[in-house]
């Protein structure tokens, strides 16, 4: 310990460590429950259907091969541009996570997995209807 009470090692340590880098807003809105959840029965369902009917499955083939191309040739193209408009970019990535938060915070809903908001829709629906009919 110095004579400050403090422990010297320790704390060059943590000086050296890297800041905590905020995830990207994609990453933050693919990792809401309801986005993830979402996106996992859509995936299944492709994933299902390209299994069961082979010539969906040469669509889709064909089609995922030319997106990747396409999207190579964006990525690589575009990275001179994103790396002049990184202040930019930085700040938009901002406003997006403050618009983010506010949207959590007004839609609870983005915290629930799909299969509970469905559940809960079709009780609503059938508790309506129910009502109705009576």
């Amino acid at each position: 310990m110095s004579s400050n009470g403090t422990d010297a090692p320790a704390e060059a340590q943590a000086a050296m460590e890297e800041p905590v880098v905020q995830p990207s807003v994609v990453d933050r809105v693919a990792g809401l429950p309801l986005i993830s959840s979402t996106y996992g029965m859509v995936s299944a369902a492709y994933t299902s259907t390209k299994e069961n009917y082979p010539h969906v499955r040469t669509v889709c083939d064909v089609a995922e091969k030319g997106v990747k191309t396409l999207t190579t040739a964006a990525v690589s193209t575009a990275q001179p541009i994103l790396s002049k408009l990184e202040p930019q970019i930085a700040t938009a990535s901002e406003y997006a996570h403050r618009g983010l938060d506010r949207l959590q915070e007004s839609l609870p809903i983005l915290q629930q997995p799909t299969e509970k908001v469905l559940a809960d829709t079709k009780e609503l629906v059938s508790s309506t209807v129910s009502g109705a009919q009576e």
